[in-house]
Parts: C-alpha cells; sequence; structure tokens
C-alpha cells in the first residue's frame, strides 16, 4: 500500500497535523519546499496551480493554509490520491484536481495567484508552450516558482569512477557499471527511470522565461554536496530502490537526519546541484503580496 493511500485513511485532525511534517521525508522536495516558502508566507486567500501535482502531498499543504488549490496531472492513479487526501484533509471545498498536460491547461487566462511546477518541465514535450501556458494562467504580478532538473552538476560520489570494473559491477546497478562512465551512466538512468526528456541550464532556461514575458528575479541550484551525496547514493546502489521496502526507508530516515545539515552546506553552493530552482513574475506595474519586498 502507498504512503499516499495510507494517509489519505488517517483521521482529518492527524493527518492535517502530519502533512506539512510529509516533505521531510523527501530531501529533494524538503528542500525546493524550504525555497518556496519566503514567498508564501501570507497566502491565505491566493488561488494556486500545481501543473504537475502527482500525489499532490506539497501543494496541498498550502491549501490548509488558506489557499484554493488547482492540481493537474495526466496520470488518474496521481489525481485520485490526491483527491483522496484532499478528502481526508477535510478539503473538499478548496483543494480541485483534472486531467491535463502542462503544454495545454484548460485554465483561463489571468487567474491565479501563483504557479507551483515542481520538477515537471523535463518531462513535458514542448516545455517552451508548457512556460507559455503557465505565464497565460497567472494574474499580472502572479508568481511562477519553478523547479527542474540540472544539466551542471558533478558526481559527488567521484572515487567510484576510478574503481576496477569488476567492484563496479557488483556494488553498482547494471545499467550504471555498464556505462562509459558513472556519472554518465547515473544521468541515463535516472532519465530513463523517470521519464526525463531533458535537463536545463540557468542561463539558458532563464533567457526563455525572460522571452515568455516573465520577469525572473530569484534562482539557484540545490542539491549540492551533500545532498548530492544521500541523493546518488540510493540510485547507484543496487537493490536500494527508494520506492520499495528498506531502500525506501533508509531514504526517508537519511532524508529526515540530513536536511538540517544539507540547508547549511547548500549555502555555500549556488552553481551546481541536482536541481534548478527560480522564482519569476508575470510582468505588472504592481508588487506581488509574496515577494517580501
Amino acid at each position: 500500500m502507498r504512503l499516499g493511500t495510507r494517509f489519505a485513511q488517517l483521521p482529518s485532525p492527524i493527518s492535517r497535523r502530519l502533512l506539512p511534517a510529509l516533505r521531510y521525508l523527501n530531501l529533494m522536495r524538503a528542500m525546493e519546499l524550504r525555497y518556496l516558502a519566503p514567498w508564501v508566507r501570507s497566502i491565505r486567500g491566493w488561488r494556486v496551480f500545481d501543473v504537475g501535482c502527482g500525489h499532490g502531498f506539497y501543494s496541498l499543504d498550502l491549501a490548509l493554509r488558506g489557499a484554493s488549490l488547482l492540481g493537474c496531472d495526466l496520470s488518474t492513479d496521481a489525481l485520485q490520491a490526491s483527491h483522496q487526501t484532499a478528502q481526508a484533509l477535510g478539503l473538499d471545498g478548496r483543494a480541485a484536481y483534472l486531467i491535463a498536460d502542462g503544454s495545454s491547461l484548460p485554465v483561463p487566462g489571468d487567474t491565479f495567484d501563483l504557479v507551483f511546477c515542481n520538477c515537471v518541465l523535463e518531462h513535458v514535450s514542448d516545455d517552451r508552450q508548457a512556460l507559455v501556458e503557465m505565464h497565460r494562467s497567472l494574474r499580472p504580478g502572479g508568481l511562477l516558482y519553478l523547479t527542474v532538473d540540472n544539466a551542471d552538476h558533478d558526481l559527488v560520489l567521484g572515487f567510484l569512477e576510478r574503481l576496477p570494473q569488476g567492484v563496479k559491477e557488483r556494488l553498482l546497478r547494471k545499467e550504471v557499471a555498464g556505462a562509459p562512465s558513472v556519472g554518465q551512466g547515473l544521468d541515463d538512468y535516472l532519465a530513463d527511470i523517470y521519464h526525463v526528456r531533458r535537463r536545463y541550464r540557468r542561463e539558458e532556461l532563464e533567457r526563455v522565461l525572460k522571452e515568455v514575458g516573465f520577469d525572473v528575479f530569484d534562482r539557484r541550484a540545490y542539491m549540492t554536496r551533500l545532498g548530492a551525496v544521500q541523493y546518488e547514493a540510493f540510485h547507484l546502489a543496487r537493490g536500494l530502490d527508494p520506492e520499495r521496502g528498506l531502500g525506501r526507508w533508509l531514504h526517508m530516515i537519511t532524508s529526515l537526519v540530513l536536511y538540517p545539515f544539507v540547508v547549511l552546506v547548500d549555502g555555500f553552493q549556488r552553481q551546481r546541484g541536482y536541481g534548478l530552482m527560480f522564482v519569476a513574475r508575470k510582468g505588472s506595474t504592481t508588487d506581488h503580496p509574496g515577494s517580501g519586498e
């Protein structure tokens, strides 16, 4: 039984208290939501659109804080889980979901205060059109919070490149051990299992965002060094798949333990990491209430 299904079965008072803590069981999601936090301090009354919502755990926290939420995804299973979780939280009136592709969003223009797109753009066939659609759906002055896979990252566990081939084959997944390099093998393996069409470089994506009509005013890499070690280790080692059994539990436990240290370490490195974060605004003469200005 998946975590989302279990969570949806909890009594509402318990699930409401637990939801904000779930982010810390996935280190990458925890870091992404940390960088979102300064822009959503006062979110009551906002209209939020989660493009590629998945199981909905992370954006539902915004609905709990008073926002009205619309989520979209192509997975009917994910949308069903999102709906069940919203019901368990007593958020039926503030959270709704629909099937949609990011490059064709069936919503009115100039509607949302915040579009939240968390590690989804790299999976969309027409990523530029998806950005055009997100821009269209935002009201003037509305915020885009975007995270994507970073093309500029280093293999932190670089010593693995120097291991004898026989040792690599014993320690690493066969897809990685058989590649020309561990770094390339890991990138190709992740692209395959997560259906990643592309990764992004900061300057290139920032240029596209500006061409579409966004004003970009915050950007950075995240999941560097210590966070990258955890990320790499659980994808490289054979049998430690975070989606199953022991690997999943180890992934959640280490995420929880490492989070404060990764926050500290990431503060010293803004260029390279497994993720890229952007905060952008749809051009307006009026400052957005969440801009912190």
